[in-house]
């Protein structure tokens, strides 16, 4: 059996027929799937098709799915170097059903090893988008956000050690990060995105760059646990009348420090002014939510100050997108620029150098 496609195109009735039968999900055979690409020319990581399916007989299946394949651009380097694909596709196959958050379901996924091509079929949420993060999010979808991933954090909070699960948030992981990702976008980050930037934070980036290990893992004082890794606005799709979001996009999740999910959030998805306004309390709600849920070991006082430092190592995230990723669309410019100033604002106000001096 032919178990990965390396694009969407690919995708023919006789594959979905052979990969979920092999899951059990499927009795008889997929008759004719009509293939629709979506968000061509916004998702960074990865190639989306609707799929609308017809069997031949009754099922149980859905009409309609979600394929994502491997994305076909040199943004591919970047999944290749953080392993974003076995990461996703292993959430799906052994964490999605235990991480009390609501997410799509799965119905198929694997990685060819050597070809690096990957396929997740995933339940079709609709005509739907995300909350966009270049708006930000609102002060009752930040409280919701936070609430709900520190009952995932505690579900994990000390046993996450599954040998899947990437080290995000330790040496290990921070070493190809800086050196690959990091410190090579530095300099086209300043190239392209010189009018958002003044000697001070350029100054700050490149000095961010030099110390990075020191704050994105051998200081943070919290737990290890399974984290999301890009829990932001942009990843969350909220039902009408609802602050439950289905949470996608796991492409970079792993076992790490519980701050860096929500430093991430708040200094990336919601506007300065909001932040700024919110934090403090958004933190104490953190670690009451932990509290209810049997954590008792992680301070506010210890989250504030590893708040502090995870918001030097969020720098990653908008300069790896600055200096790095093909930004190729308007959209993917905007995001671009709004993560790096509402991180350079957090770190300005905050005082967040004084960790590189």
């Amino acid at each position: 059996m032919r178990e990965i496609v390396s694009s969407t195109n690919e995708i023919t009735p006789a594959w979905l027929t052979e990969v979920l039968q092999s899951r059990g999900l499927l009795k008889s055979s997929v008759s004719d799937a009509d293939i629709e690409i979506i968000g061509e020319g916004v998702g960074l990581m990865g190639e989306l098709a609707r799929l609308r399916l017809s069997y031949a007989d009754d099922e149980d299946l859905p009409p309609t799915m979600i394929a994502k394949t491997a994305i076909q651009s040199e943004n591919i380097q970047v999944a290749r170097i953080l392993d974003f694909y076995n990461r996703e596709v292993n959430f799906y196959n052994h964490y999605a059903d235990l991480c009390g958050l609501n997410v799509p379901a799965s119905y198929y996924g694997a990685v060819d090893q050597e070809t690096y091509d990957c396929v997740l079929l995933m339940e079709d949420l609709g005509n739907v988008s995300p909350r966009d993060q270049v708006i930000g999010g609102s002060a009752e979808e930040a409280e919701s956000a936070i609430k709900r991933i520190a009952g995932m954090h505690s579900r994990w909070w000390g046993k996450a050690d599954d040998d899947w699960l990437y080290p995000m948030t330790s040496d290990a992981g921070a070493e190809p990060l800086q050196n690959m990702l990091y410190q090579p976008s530095v300099d086209p980050t300043i190239e392209k995105f010189r009018e958002f930037l003044d000697d001070k934070s350029i100054s700050l980036l490149k000095r961010v760059g030099d110390t990075f290990p020191e704050y994105w893992s051998r200081h943070m004082q919290g737990t290890d646990t399974f984290i999301h890794g890009d829990f932001r606005q942009d990843n969350m799709i909220y039902p009408e009348n609802s602050l439950d979001a289905k949470i996608i996009d796991w492409q970079i999740s792993g076992r790490g420090k519980s701050v860096f999910d929500i430093t991430y959030f708040m200094c990336q998805s919601l506007p300065a002014t909001l932040r700024r306004d919110i934090e403090k309390d958004l933190i104490q709600m953190y670690i009451d939510e932990l509290n209810q849920h049997g954590v008792t070991d992680y301070s506010v006082d210890a989250c504030w100050q590893d708040y502090r430092r995870m918001i030097l190592g969020c720098l990653v995230y908008p300069v790896t997108v600055c200096g790095s990723l093909d930004l190729a669309n308007e959209r993917g410019r905007a995001l671009a620029e709004c993560m790096l100033e509402r991180n350079l604002a957090a770190i300005d106000e905050l005082n967040c150098a004084e960790f590189v001096q």
